[in-house]
Protein backbone atom coordinates (compact mmCIF):
# COMPACT_ATOMS: atom_id res chain seq x y z
CA UNK A 1 0.00 0.00 0.00
CA UNK A 2 1.28 3.45 -0.86
CA UNK A 3 2.09 5.77 2.04
CA UNK A 4 1.43 9.48 2.52
CA UNK A 5 3.80 11.90 0.82
CA UNK A 6 6.42 13.27 3.15
CA UNK A 7 6.71 16.99 3.77
CA UNK A 8 9.53 18.92 2.14
CA UNK A 9 11.17 22.15 3.21
CA UNK A 10 11.10 23.67 -0.26
CA UNK A 11 7.58 25.04 -0.73
CA UNK A 12 7.70 24.85 -4.53
CA UNK A 13 8.71 21.20 -4.33
CA UNK A 14 5.91 20.51 -1.85
CA UNK A 15 3.29 21.86 -4.23
CA UNK A 16 4.78 20.09 -7.23
CA UNK A 17 4.99 16.73 -5.51
CA UNK A 18 1.55 17.03 -3.96
CA UNK A 19 0.13 17.79 -7.38
CA UNK A 20 1.59 14.53 -8.63
CA UNK A 21 0.77 12.52 -5.53
CA UNK A 22 -0.42 9.00 -5.87
CA UNK A 23 -0.04 8.59 -2.13
CA UNK A 24 -2.66 6.79 -0.13
CA UNK A 25 -3.43 6.35 3.57
CA UNK A 26 -3.55 3.13 5.57
CA UNK A 27 -7.33 3.30 5.88
CA UNK A 28 -9.28 0.06 5.58
CA UNK A 29 -10.84 -0.45 2.16
CA UNK A 30 -14.54 0.09 1.72
CA UNK A 31 -16.85 -1.62 -0.71
CA UNK A 32 -17.03 0.53 -3.86
CA UNK A 33 -20.15 1.41 -5.76
CA UNK A 34 -20.48 -1.09 -8.60
CA UNK A 35 -20.65 0.02 -12.23
CA UNK A 36 -23.38 -1.59 -14.27
CA UNK A 37 -21.00 -2.83 -16.93
CA UNK A 38 -17.41 -2.90 -18.12
CA UNK A 39 -16.49 -0.10 -20.52
CA UNK A 40 -13.50 -0.21 -22.86
CA UNK A 41 -11.81 2.64 -24.67
CA UNK A 42 -8.84 2.83 -27.05
CA UNK A 43 -6.54 5.68 -28.07
CA UNK A 44 -3.56 6.03 -30.38
CA UNK A 45 -1.42 8.42 -32.41
CA UNK A 46 1.48 7.89 -34.79
CA UNK A 47 4.01 10.63 -35.49
CA UNK A 48 6.96 8.25 -35.59
CA UNK A 49 8.59 9.78 -38.68
CA UNK A 50 11.74 11.47 -37.43
CA UNK A 51 11.44 15.25 -37.69
CA UNK A 52 14.00 17.40 -39.49
CA UNK A 53 14.13 21.12 -40.19
CA UNK A 54 15.94 22.06 -43.40
CA UNK A 55 15.52 25.80 -43.10
CA UNK A 56 15.72 28.67 -40.67
CA UNK A 57 15.33 32.44 -40.55
CA UNK A 58 15.57 35.25 -38.06
CA UNK A 59 12.54 36.19 -35.99
CA UNK A 60 11.23 39.71 -35.53
CA UNK A 61 11.86 39.68 -31.77
CA UNK A 62 15.09 37.78 -31.13
CA UNK A 63 18.28 39.51 -30.04
CA UNK A 64 21.11 39.93 -32.57
CA UNK A 65 24.72 40.40 -31.51
CA UNK A 66 28.33 39.82 -32.45
CA UNK A 67 30.71 37.80 -30.28
CA UNK A 68 33.94 39.80 -30.01
CA UNK A 69 37.46 38.63 -29.07
CA UNK A 70 37.93 37.67 -25.45
CA UNK A 71 38.84 34.82 -23.10
CA UNK A 72 37.10 31.55 -23.93
CA UNK A 73 34.34 31.02 -21.36
CA UNK A 74 35.14 27.32 -21.09
CA UNK A 75 38.91 27.89 -20.86
CA UNK A 76 39.73 31.53 -19.94
CA UNK A 77 43.46 30.83 -20.34
CA UNK A 78 42.80 30.87 -24.08
CA UNK A 79 42.50 34.48 -25.23
CA UNK A 80 41.53 36.10 -27.47
CA UNK A 81 38.98 33.69 -28.99
CA UNK A 82 35.60 33.89 -30.80
CA UNK A 83 34.01 32.01 -27.86
CA UNK A 84 33.89 34.72 -25.21
CA UNK A 85 31.20 36.58 -23.29
CA UNK A 86 32.36 39.82 -24.91
CA UNK A 87 29.35 40.67 -27.06
CA UNK A 88 27.91 43.71 -28.80
CA UNK A 89 24.30 44.18 -29.90
CA UNK A 90 23.86 44.86 -33.59
CA UNK A 91 21.35 44.26 -36.39
CA UNK A 92 20.96 41.79 -39.20
CA UNK A 93 18.75 39.32 -41.00
CA UNK A 94 19.21 35.85 -42.39
CA UNK A 95 17.39 33.03 -44.14
CA UNK A 96 18.77 29.62 -45.00
CA UNK A 97 17.56 26.42 -46.69
CA UNK A 98 19.74 23.31 -46.96
CA UNK A 99 19.65 19.91 -48.64
CA UNK A 100 20.96 17.01 -46.54
CA UNK A 101 21.26 13.97 -48.79
CA UNK A 102 24.07 11.95 -47.21
CA UNK A 103 25.44 11.50 -43.69
CA UNK A 104 28.99 10.40 -44.52
CA UNK A 105 31.75 12.63 -45.88
CA UNK A 106 32.66 12.12 -49.51
CA UNK A 107 33.91 14.26 -52.42
CA UNK A 108 30.78 12.98 -54.19
CA UNK A 109 28.38 14.23 -51.49
CA UNK A 110 25.38 16.13 -52.83
CA UNK A 111 24.68 18.04 -49.61
CA UNK A 112 23.94 21.60 -50.59
CA UNK A 113 22.70 25.04 -49.55
CA UNK A 114 19.79 25.76 -51.87
CA UNK A 115 19.26 29.33 -50.71
CA UNK A 116 20.97 31.75 -48.33
CA UNK A 117 20.72 35.44 -47.60
CA UNK A 118 22.67 36.79 -44.62
CA UNK A 119 23.20 40.49 -43.89
CA UNK A 120 24.54 42.08 -40.73
CA UNK A 121 26.39 45.05 -39.30
CA UNK A 122 29.69 44.23 -37.64
CA UNK A 123 31.02 46.00 -34.55
CA UNK A 124 33.02 48.52 -36.59
CA UNK A 125 29.88 49.62 -38.45
CA UNK A 126 30.61 47.76 -41.67
CA UNK A 127 27.65 46.09 -43.36
CA UNK A 128 28.36 42.62 -44.78
CA UNK A 129 26.40 40.03 -46.70
CA UNK A 130 26.69 36.37 -47.69
CA UNK A 131 24.52 35.26 -50.60
CA UNK A 132 26.08 31.95 -51.60
CA UNK A 133 27.66 29.01 -49.75
CA UNK A 134 29.63 26.23 -51.41
CA UNK A 135 29.42 23.19 -49.13
CA UNK A 136 32.75 21.50 -48.35
CA UNK A 137 32.69 17.87 -49.55
CA UNK A 138 35.76 16.29 -47.98
CA UNK A 139 36.89 12.65 -48.06
CA UNK A 140 35.60 10.40 -45.30
CA UNK A 141 38.09 10.39 -42.41
CA UNK A 142 39.84 13.58 -43.50
CA UNK A 143 40.22 16.41 -41.01
CA UNK A 144 39.61 16.45 -37.27
CA UNK A 145 36.01 15.22 -37.42
CA UNK A 146 33.15 14.39 -39.74
CA UNK A 147 31.18 17.09 -41.56
CA UNK A 148 28.24 14.66 -42.06
CA UNK A 149 28.63 15.04 -45.81
CA UNK A 150 28.76 18.83 -45.48
CA UNK A 151 25.32 19.35 -43.94
CA UNK A 152 24.03 17.63 -40.80
CA UNK A 153 20.58 17.65 -39.17
CA UNK A 154 19.90 16.94 -35.47
CA UNK A 155 23.54 16.40 -34.50
CA UNK A 156 25.09 16.56 -31.02
CA UNK A 157 28.15 18.79 -31.27
CA UNK A 158 30.96 20.54 -29.41
CA UNK A 159 31.83 19.96 -25.77
CA UNK A 160 33.27 16.46 -25.45
CA UNK A 161 31.44 15.17 -28.54
CA UNK A 162 34.54 15.28 -30.74
CA UNK A 163 32.56 17.26 -33.34
CA UNK A 164 33.63 20.89 -33.57
CA UNK A 165 35.54 22.80 -30.91
CA UNK A 166 35.63 21.96 -27.21
CA UNK A 167 35.62 25.70 -26.51
CA UNK A 168 31.86 25.61 -27.12
CA UNK A 169 29.45 23.76 -24.80
CA UNK A 170 27.81 20.51 -25.83
CA UNK A 171 24.63 21.27 -27.77
CA UNK A 172 22.14 19.94 -30.29
CA UNK A 173 22.49 21.39 -33.80
CA UNK A 174 19.19 21.21 -35.68
CA UNK A 175 21.13 22.33 -38.77
CA UNK A 176 24.92 22.38 -39.08
CA UNK A 177 27.10 22.99 -42.13
CA UNK A 178 30.61 23.78 -43.26
CA UNK A 179 31.25 25.70 -46.47
CA UNK A 180 33.20 28.31 -48.40
CA UNK A 181 31.88 31.83 -48.95
CA UNK A 182 32.75 35.19 -50.40
CA UNK A 183 32.15 37.83 -47.74
CA UNK A 184 30.76 40.89 -49.50
CA UNK A 185 30.19 44.56 -48.81
CA UNK A 186 26.40 44.70 -48.48
CA UNK A 187 26.15 48.15 -50.08
CA UNK A 188 28.31 47.59 -53.16
CA UNK A 189 28.38 43.81 -53.55
CA UNK A 190 32.17 43.91 -53.78
CA UNK A 191 34.00 40.88 -52.37
CA UNK A 192 35.81 41.77 -49.14
CA UNK A 193 37.16 38.30 -48.32
CA UNK A 194 37.20 35.50 -50.88
CA UNK A 195 36.85 31.74 -50.38
CA UNK A 196 36.57 31.87 -46.58
CA UNK A 197 35.52 28.96 -44.37
CA UNK A 198 32.11 29.44 -42.77
CA UNK A 199 30.50 27.27 -40.12
CA UNK A 200 26.78 27.73 -39.44
CA UNK A 201 24.68 26.13 -36.73
CA UNK A 202 21.01 26.51 -35.92
CA UNK A 203 21.07 24.98 -32.47
CA UNK A 204 19.78 24.65 -28.94
CA UNK A 205 20.36 27.73 -26.82
CA UNK A 206 23.78 27.83 -25.14
CA UNK A 207 23.56 31.32 -23.61
CA UNK A 208 21.38 32.31 -20.67
CA UNK A 209 19.02 35.28 -20.50
CA UNK A 210 22.01 37.54 -19.80
CA UNK A 211 23.74 36.09 -22.88
CA UNK A 212 26.41 34.39 -20.79
CA UNK A 213 27.63 31.11 -22.29
CA UNK A 214 26.93 27.84 -20.47
CA UNK A 215 30.38 26.41 -19.56
CA UNK A 216 29.43 22.73 -19.84
CA UNK A 217 31.28 20.27 -22.07
CA UNK A 218 30.43 16.84 -20.61
CA UNK A 219 26.63 17.10 -20.55
CA UNK A 220 24.25 18.90 -22.85
CA UNK A 221 22.74 21.55 -20.58
CA UNK A 222 21.65 23.81 -23.42
CA UNK A 223 18.01 24.87 -23.67
CA UNK A 224 16.19 22.58 -26.13
CA UNK A 225 13.05 24.72 -26.16
CA UNK A 226 12.17 24.80 -29.87
CA UNK A 227 11.02 28.41 -29.56
CA UNK A 228 14.45 29.40 -28.16
CA UNK A 229 16.73 28.13 -30.95
CA UNK A 230 19.70 30.31 -31.85
CA UNK A 231 21.88 30.62 -34.95
CA UNK A 232 25.67 30.94 -35.11
CA UNK A 233 27.42 32.22 -38.25
CA UNK A 234 31.21 31.95 -37.85
CA UNK A 235 33.93 32.90 -40.33
CA UNK A 236 37.03 31.42 -38.76
CA UNK A 237 40.57 32.90 -38.87
CA UNK A 238 42.03 29.89 -40.70
CA UNK A 239 42.55 28.76 -44.28
CA UNK A 240 41.60 25.36 -45.72
CA UNK A 241 44.88 23.84 -44.52
CA UNK A 242 44.24 24.95 -40.95
CA UNK A 243 46.87 27.68 -41.01
CA UNK A 244 46.20 31.01 -39.23
CA UNK A 245 44.58 33.38 -41.70
CA UNK A 246 42.65 36.42 -40.40
CA UNK A 247 39.51 37.24 -42.36
CA UNK A 248 40.26 40.36 -44.46
CA UNK A 249 38.04 43.38 -43.95
CA UNK A 250 37.31 42.59 -40.30
CA UNK A 251 38.87 44.49 -37.43
CA UNK A 252 39.72 41.38 -35.39
CA UNK A 253 40.25 38.64 -37.99
CA UNK A 254 37.03 36.64 -37.57
CA UNK A 255 33.26 37.04 -37.49
CA UNK A 256 30.93 35.33 -35.02
CA UNK A 257 27.34 36.53 -35.45
CA UNK A 258 24.43 35.33 -33.30
CA UNK A 259 20.66 35.42 -33.73
CA UNK A 260 18.38 34.45 -30.82
CA UNK A 261 14.83 33.00 -30.85
CA UNK A 262 15.08 32.08 -34.51
CA UNK A 263 12.46 30.27 -36.56
CA UNK A 264 12.92 26.69 -37.72
CA UNK A 265 11.36 26.11 -41.16
CA UNK A 266 11.05 23.61 -44.00
CA UNK A 267 10.19 20.64 -41.78
CA UNK A 268 9.16 17.29 -43.19
CA UNK A 269 6.00 17.33 -41.03
CA UNK A 270 4.19 19.51 -38.50
CA UNK A 271 6.48 19.61 -35.45
CA UNK A 272 3.65 20.60 -33.09
CA UNK A 273 1.97 17.16 -33.24
CA UNK A 274 4.27 15.45 -30.72
CA UNK A 275 6.59 17.15 -28.27
CA UNK A 276 8.04 17.15 -24.78
CA UNK A 277 7.33 19.62 -21.99
CA UNK A 278 10.58 20.93 -20.51
CA UNK A 279 11.21 22.28 -16.99
CA UNK A 280 10.11 25.87 -16.60
CA UNK A 281 7.76 28.24 -14.80
CA UNK A 282 4.22 26.89 -14.46
CA UNK A 283 2.06 28.70 -17.01
CA UNK A 284 -0.77 28.90 -14.47
CA UNK A 285 1.51 30.20 -11.69
CA UNK A 286 4.94 31.36 -12.97
CA UNK A 287 6.25 31.73 -9.41
CA UNK A 288 6.40 27.93 -9.36
CA UNK A 289 9.57 26.93 -11.21
CA UNK A 290 10.80 24.62 -12.50
CA UNK A 291 7.73 22.47 -13.14
CA UNK A 292 6.52 20.01 -15.81
CA UNK A 293 3.64 22.41 -16.60
CA UNK A 294 5.52 25.11 -18.49
CA UNK A 295 5.35 26.63 -21.96
CA UNK A 296 8.82 25.33 -22.79
CA UNK A 297 8.56 22.60 -25.41
CA UNK A 298 10.95 20.48 -27.47
CA UNK A 299 9.96 18.74 -30.70
CA UNK A 300 10.35 15.00 -31.10
CA UNK A 301 8.80 11.98 -32.78
CA UNK A 302 6.84 9.05 -31.48
CA UNK A 303 3.73 6.95 -31.32
CA UNK A 304 1.48 5.38 -28.72
CA UNK A 305 -1.48 3.05 -28.41
CA UNK A 306 -3.36 1.43 -25.55
CA UNK A 307 -6.81 0.33 -24.49
CA UNK A 308 -8.37 0.64 -21.05
CA UNK A 309 -11.01 -1.36 -19.22
CA UNK A 310 -13.12 0.63 -16.77
CA UNK A 311 -15.12 -1.67 -14.48
CA UNK A 312 -15.15 0.26 -11.20
CA UNK A 313 -16.51 3.75 -10.53
CA UNK A 314 -14.82 4.05 -7.14
CA UNK A 315 -11.39 3.29 -5.74
CA UNK A 316 -10.87 -0.15 -4.27
CA UNK A 317 -7.97 -2.53 -3.81
CA UNK A 318 -10.14 -5.10 -5.60
CA UNK A 319 -10.87 -2.85 -8.58
CA UNK A 320 -10.58 -4.59 -11.94
CA UNK A 321 -9.78 -1.44 -13.94
CA UNK A 322 -6.90 -2.17 -16.30
CA UNK A 323 -4.84 -0.93 -19.24
CA UNK A 324 -3.79 -3.34 -21.97
CA UNK A 325 -1.81 -3.45 -25.22
CA UNK A 326 0.45 -0.62 -24.11
CA UNK A 327 2.92 0.61 -26.72
CA UNK A 328 4.53 4.02 -26.08
CA UNK A 329 7.64 5.12 -27.96
CA UNK A 330 9.21 8.59 -28.05
CA UNK A 331 12.42 9.74 -29.73
CA UNK A 332 14.22 12.96 -28.92
CA UNK A 333 16.03 14.69 -31.80
CA UNK A 334 19.38 13.84 -30.17
CA UNK A 335 18.59 10.13 -30.63
CA UNK A 336 17.49 9.23 -27.10
CA UNK A 337 14.51 6.86 -27.13
CA UNK A 338 11.98 6.11 -24.37
CA UNK A 339 9.71 3.05 -24.43
CA UNK A 340 6.83 1.95 -22.20
CA UNK A 341 5.23 -1.41 -22.97
CA UNK A 342 3.38 -2.33 -19.77
CA UNK A 343 1.47 -0.42 -17.09
CA UNK A 344 -0.01 -1.81 -13.88
CA UNK A 345 -3.02 0.23 -12.77
CA UNK A 346 -2.94 1.53 -9.17
CA UNK A 347 -5.87 0.17 -7.14
CA UNK A 348 -5.97 2.16 -3.92
CA UNK A 349 -8.46 2.13 -1.02
CA UNK A 350 -11.53 4.29 -1.40
CA UNK A 351 -11.08 7.67 0.31
CA UNK A 352 -7.29 7.46 0.49
CA UNK A 353 -4.89 9.95 -1.04
CA UNK A 354 -5.58 13.50 -2.16
CA UNK A 355 -8.32 12.59 -4.62
CA UNK A 356 -10.11 9.68 -6.25
CA UNK A 357 -8.52 7.62 -9.03
CA UNK A 358 -11.99 6.41 -10.15
CA UNK A 359 -10.92 2.83 -9.51
CA UNK A 360 -7.67 3.39 -11.42
CA UNK A 361 -9.26 4.26 -14.77
CA UNK A 362 -11.79 7.03 -15.35
CA UNK A 363 -13.74 7.94 -18.48
CA UNK A 364 -15.16 11.40 -19.25
CA UNK A 365 -14.00 13.04 -16.03
CA UNK A 366 -13.59 16.75 -15.30
CA UNK A 367 -10.09 17.26 -13.93
CA UNK A 368 -7.46 19.75 -12.78
CA UNK A 369 -8.09 23.45 -12.27
CA UNK A 370 -10.36 23.89 -9.25
CA UNK A 371 -11.86 20.38 -9.46
CA UNK A 372 -9.70 18.88 -6.72
CA UNK A 373 -8.80 16.04 -9.11
CA UNK A 374 -5.16 16.20 -10.21
CA UNK A 375 -3.06 19.36 -10.03
CA UNK A 376 -4.13 23.01 -9.96
CA UNK A 377 -1.09 23.79 -12.10
CA UNK A 378 -3.10 22.55 -15.09
CA UNK A 379 -6.29 24.22 -16.37
CA UNK A 380 -9.70 22.68 -15.87
CA UNK A 381 -10.31 20.18 -18.67
CA UNK A 382 -12.34 17.17 -19.73
CA UNK A 383 -10.42 13.89 -19.62
CA UNK A 384 -11.96 11.29 -21.92
CA UNK A 385 -9.55 8.70 -20.51
CA UNK A 386 -7.51 9.11 -17.34
CA UNK A 387 -5.53 6.54 -15.41
CA UNK A 388 -2.79 6.17 -12.82
CA UNK A 389 -0.31 3.30 -12.82
CA UNK A 390 3.18 1.93 -12.28
CA UNK A 391 5.58 1.24 -15.15
CA UNK A 392 9.16 0.53 -16.17
CA UNK A 393 10.70 3.17 -18.45
CA UNK A 394 12.95 1.56 -21.07
CA UNK A 395 15.41 2.76 -23.68
CA UNK A 396 15.15 1.99 -27.38
CA UNK A 397 16.92 -1.35 -26.93
CA UNK A 398 14.50 -2.52 -24.26
CA UNK A 399 16.81 -1.93 -21.30
CA UNK A 400 15.11 -0.66 -18.15
CA UNK A 401 16.42 2.79 -17.26
CA UNK A 402 13.85 3.60 -14.56
CA UNK A 403 12.01 0.78 -12.79
CA UNK A 404 8.72 0.84 -10.92
CA UNK A 405 7.83 4.46 -11.72
CA UNK A 406 4.45 6.18 -11.20
CA UNK A 407 2.77 7.22 -14.46
CA UNK A 408 -0.32 9.31 -15.18
CA UNK A 409 -1.94 9.34 -18.62
CA UNK A 410 -4.81 11.48 -19.92
CA UNK A 411 -6.56 11.65 -23.27
CA UNK A 412 -8.22 15.02 -22.89
CA UNK A 413 -9.68 18.14 -24.43
CA UNK A 414 -7.02 20.39 -25.89
CA UNK A 415 -5.48 22.60 -23.21
CA UNK A 416 -2.86 24.31 -25.39
CA UNK A 417 -3.20 26.96 -28.06
CA UNK A 418 -2.00 26.45 -31.66
CA UNK A 419 1.42 27.81 -30.62
CA UNK A 420 1.44 25.35 -27.68
CA UNK A 421 0.83 27.85 -24.88
CA UNK A 422 -0.97 26.28 -21.93
CA UNK A 423 -4.38 27.72 -21.07
CA UNK A 424 -4.55 29.13 -17.55
CA UNK A 425 -8.24 29.11 -16.62
CA UNK A 426 -8.80 27.14 -13.41
CA UNK A 427 -12.45 27.96 -12.69
CA UNK A 428 -14.04 27.38 -16.09
CA UNK A 429 -13.24 24.75 -18.71
CA UNK A 430 -12.26 26.72 -21.82
CA UNK A 431 -10.34 23.87 -23.45
CA UNK A 432 -11.18 22.80 -27.01
CA UNK A 433 -13.48 19.76 -26.89
CA UNK A 434 -13.68 19.32 -30.67
CA UNK A 435 -13.29 15.68 -31.66
CA UNK A 436 -10.32 16.53 -33.89
CA UNK A 437 -8.50 18.44 -31.14
CA UNK A 438 -7.99 15.75 -28.52
CA UNK A 439 -4.54 15.48 -26.97
CA UNK A 440 -2.74 12.93 -24.84
CA UNK A 441 -0.52 13.63 -21.82
CA UNK A 442 1.96 10.98 -20.64
CA UNK A 443 3.59 12.02 -17.37
CA UNK A 444 6.23 10.28 -15.26
CA UNK A 445 6.58 12.54 -12.20
CA UNK A 446 9.70 12.97 -10.03
CA UNK A 447 8.33 10.66 -7.32
CA UNK A 448 8.81 7.08 -6.24
CA UNK A 449 5.89 4.78 -5.43
CA UNK A 450 5.96 5.93 -1.79
CA UNK A 451 5.51 9.56 -2.80
CA UNK A 452 9.09 10.57 -1.98
CA UNK A 453 11.06 12.93 -4.17
CA UNK A 454 12.80 10.78 -6.78
CA UNK A 455 13.95 12.15 -10.15
CA UNK A 456 13.27 9.78 -13.03
CA UNK A 457 16.67 8.41 -14.13
CA UNK A 458 17.74 8.84 -17.73
CA UNK A 459 15.40 11.73 -18.52
CA UNK A 460 17.91 14.54 -18.06
CA UNK A 461 15.59 16.73 -16.01
CA UNK A 462 14.00 14.33 -13.53
CA UNK A 463 10.60 13.81 -15.14
CA UNK A 464 9.00 12.99 -18.46
CA UNK A 465 5.97 14.85 -19.83
CA UNK A 466 5.14 13.84 -23.41
CA UNK A 467 2.35 15.34 -25.50
CA UNK A 468 0.54 14.02 -28.58
CA UNK A 469 -1.96 16.20 -30.45
CA UNK A 470 -4.93 15.29 -32.68
CA UNK A 471 -5.10 11.76 -31.30
CA UNK A 472 -7.68 9.09 -32.02
CA UNK A 473 -10.21 7.92 -29.43
CA UNK A 474 -12.57 4.97 -29.77
CA UNK A 475 -15.08 3.99 -27.11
Amino acid sequence: MISHIKKFTNFALIILLVSFAIACSEDSPVVPEKQNKSVTSTSSADYSTQLFFKGSKNSQTGKIYEVLPGPAVINPAMSPTPFSDNIKATDGTYSLVVEDNVDVDSPNSTDNVSSVNIEFTANDGKRFKIDQIKIIHKPDGAGDHTFFGGVGLNKVMHGNSGIGTNLMPKMLAYITLWGLVDLKDAATGNVVASNRIVHIMVASKVRNDDLKMIPEVDKDKSDHDTWMAETHVILIPQDMEGNPSPVPGTDHGFIHMMWENVELTNSNRDWKKVYEILPGPAAVNPVMSPTPFSNKVAFGSGSYSFNVIDKSADDSETSEDAVENVNFRYRRPNGEVFVIDKIQIVHKPNGSGDHTFFGGVGLNKEMHGNTGIGTNLMPKMLSYITFWGITDLKDGSGNIIAANRPIHVMVASRARTPDLKLLTNLDTDVTDQSTNQRETHIILPPLDTDGNSSPVPGTGHGFLHLMFENVSLNN
